[in-house]
């Protein structure tokens, strides 16, 4: 709580009249300063009444989403987007309360803090404020705290006290463009050369390697001579294609630890990678330091977004699979990228995402577009 220029002319000049009239025996003097300090009081204590009588709730238009298995659902922002943010102020007090001041404080990240204007609310009475910020970071952000500034009566004392704690928003990377990979959208990668084998029964069927697990009755013996591997028959109207993302964000030896900006350009290809695939039907299977999460179908778009605000820099570690039919690794460095592409049977396209793709990264910005070398992810086949 703070005086006014007016309160302390008010707090001075009724001291002082008191102080004449005990000093000078001007009796006549001291009503009139006890009156001067009383009304700076009362202000003061309406107002401290007031401000406790202020009820705000806050929302957004922004889609709730939530990842399993913690459930914590966040309304959901991209980079560099704009996001609305509505306040509605209640009086719940008996009173009416002054115009009044509201103050939005920004966490890091969310964009510049803002404020607006509350007109004199009655009892009851309500008023919405709306306010807009341009968030500039990915991860969880937000409002750190909602403030509100109340003038008393007169205009001799003011009051900001906090009326609403955090009010957390996730802010996943930029939603940027890219084409599945031609030779999966052609063909499962896991199924020998693509092609339909007419069996001997009614279904049609593809081969693929052998799983521990799968029944010995099933071996395609001709596919076995072929590859020289154990091959099954895989029924085609069984088949579930399905992409796996792995999102390694560690630097080699003896290199420097990714910069921000450098973690966003392989989230932002990730995320772009998997949105492509998930349009296409495919499941998806993203990896990353401390997160599998598999997701289906282009429902699950808005959580694999989520995923790119919650990522920390760490290493992803490979879980077992089963032969996806593409793979799309996102390594800080070529080193580590090949480590973890060499896991994987060479009949299995692997696009690999690395920093040094990129010339001069400070010249590019993930507001408009990924570099046009990531756009499309065609396959690379990398040395083992």
């Amino acid at each position: 709580m703070r005086l006014s220029t007016s309160g302390i002319i008010f707090v001075l000049a009724g001291a002082a009249l008191i102080i004449g009239a005990y000093r000078f025996a001007l009796p006549g003097l001291l009503p009139a300063g006890l009156l001067l300090l009383g009304l700076v009081l009362l202000s003061a204590l309406l107002i401290a009444w007031g401000t406790r009588r202020v009820s705000i709730t806050m929302s957004t238009s922004l889609r709730e989403v939530a990842l399993s298995p913690s459930q914590d659902r966040y309304p959901l922002a991209a980079e560099g987007k704009e996001v609305e943010i509505e306040a509605r102020v209640t009086n719940i007090g008996q009173l009416a309360i002054p115009a009044a001041t509201i103050d939005f404080v920004a966490a890091e990240g969310f964009g510049d803090s803002t404020s607006g204007e509350v007109p004199p609310l009655a009892h009851r009475g309500r008023q919405t404020v709306l306010t807009s910020f341009t968030p500039n970071r990915r991860g969880i952000s937000g409002l750190s705290a909602v403030l509100i500034t109340v003038y008393g009566p007169f205009g001799l004392v003011k009051m900001k006290r906090k009326v609403h704690g955090a009010f957390p928003v996730a802010v996943s990377v930029p939603s940027l463009g890219g084409r599945i990979p031609k030779d999966s959208s052609i063909r499962p990668a896991r199924l020998d050369e693509g092609k339909v084998v007419t069996g001997h029964t009614t279904r049609d069927f593809h081969t693929r390697e052998y799983v521990p697990g799968d029944d010995l009755r099933h071996v395609h013996w001709p596919s076995t001579a072929k590859f020289g591997e154990l091959m099954v028959r895989h029924e085609a109207d069984e088949e579930t294609l399905y992409a796996l993302i792995v999102i390694d964000l560690v630097a080699d030896e003896r290199d420097e630890e990714p910069t921000d900006l450098e973690v966003e350009f392989l989230l932002a290809a990730a995320t772009a990678a998997g949105t492509a695939f998930l349009r296409a039907d495919y499941e998806v299977f993203v990896v990353a330091h401390g997160h599998q999460i598999r997701f289906k179908g282009a429902r699950d778009i808005d959580k694999l977004r989520l995923l790119s605000a919650l990522i920390r820099p760490g290493r992803a570690e490979l879980p077992a699979h089963d032969n996806p039919n593409h793979v799309v690794i996102c390594s800080v460095g070529d080193q580590r990228g090949q480590e973890l592409a060499s896991h994987f049977s060479r009949r299995i396209p692997v696009t690999l995402r690395t920093l040094s793709e990129i010339g001069d990264m400070t010249m590019l910005g993930l507001s408009e577009d990924l570099p046009e070398s990531w756009t499309t992810f065609e396959s690379k086949r990398v040395s083992r």
